[in-house]
């Protein structure tokens, strides 16, 4: 591997350094190899593109608003699959325009406008990576308790269906107001860890009321949290509770040190999915007045700049 600014050669063949393995080489993945972040945009050779291609194929779902809270559940059925999640975001269309609506309309044969426009609670698009993942995913769908709440494209709009909901210029659907921000790590994903994870965080009586993927800046988030893509999260509290929400999903995550969160709070989130200090499974928000400024971080500006590129 060459550096093309300096002209010399970065790296030679060598063993693949941990946590990297082989799943993570994938047309348009971004890693951190040996100190640099990289981007993988195409194959090198015709080769490597026959034996990678056909892991490569991607299927999109959305799920209605009535099934938001089993978010965490679909997505454990699905990666039973060997079906990888690689892209979500939560979406409404209540304040879109026309033209998006009659879009999502066409996209979405059987779903109501009223339906479509006037839930409160959002949307949710996620996309999935695996051999054959079309119709694996799609039979998955149509035959789970599911398939009254989830929405498969048609055949032959994959790709269509996928840029429409899946768009990164689409509002989010963030509040800003009373939250508390968390972020999967990494690791969670990798491991497929996230549905078991969204779950958890589900039965401690929080509300999911933002999700969106998001690739960090290396000079940003370094070492674990820029080794992959992280899925941020605005958690709100049920309504019928009281407390400040950012203390208490502080609480409900443990402390950041993880052998101290398995000894002392063994049942906190860190310590029942994380695998170090390092890899503690998510961040959490600190202090009560920063709630709002980190999902604004995550949802506005960070979700900005990558919706430019």
């Amino acid at each position: 591997m060459n550096d093309l600014i300096t002209r010399r050669k970065f790296l030679k063949r060598t063993k693949l350094p941990p946590p990297l393995d082989h799943s993570d080489f994938v047309k348009g993945s971004i890693i951190v190899l040996l100190s640099r972040q990289l981007k993988l945009v195409d194959y090198a050779d015709t080769a490597t593109r026959q034996i990678l291609q056909d892991k490569e194929e991607r299927m999109t779902i959305l799920v209605t608003p009535s099934l938001v809270e089993s978010i965490g559940d679909i997505v454990i059925n699905i990666e039973r699959e060997d079906c990888a999640l690689i892209d979500i975001k939560s979406l409404h269309f209540f304040s879109s325009s026309i033209d998006d609506i009659n879009e999502a309309m066409q996209l979405l044969p059987g779903m109501e406008l009223q339906d479509l426009c006037s839930s409160s609670s959002p949307f949710v698009a996620l996309s999935f990576r695996g051999s054959d993942s079309i119709a694996s995913v799609r039979a998955l769908v149509e035959s789970s308790p599911f398939c009254n709440g989830v929405a498969c494209p048609r055949v032959g709009q994959e790709k269509i269906f996928s840029d429409f909901f899946l768009n990164r210029h689409r509002s989010t659907t963030a509040t800003l107001e009373e939250c508390t921000a968390c972020v999967i790590r990494p690791h969670i994903i990798k491991d497929r860890m996230f549905g078991q994870v969204v779950n958890d965080i589900l039965a401690r009586g929080f509300i999911i009321s933002a999700i969106q993927i998001v690739f960090p800046q290396y000079v940003e988030l370094v070492d674990e949290m820029s080794s992959g893509s992280l899925i941020a999260l605005e958690l709100k509290r049920d309504n019928n509770l009281s407390g400040n929400v950012v203390e208490d999903f502080r609480a409900q995550a443990g402390p950041w040190d993880y052998s101290v969160a398995c000894e002392l709070h063994p049942h906190s989130i860190r310590a029942k999915f994380g695998k170090s200090t390092v890899a503690n499974a998510i961040h959490c928000t600190d202090i009560p007045k920063d709630g709002v400024i980190e999902c604004e971080y995550f949802f506005k500006v960070l979700a900005g700049r990558q919706g430019m590129h």
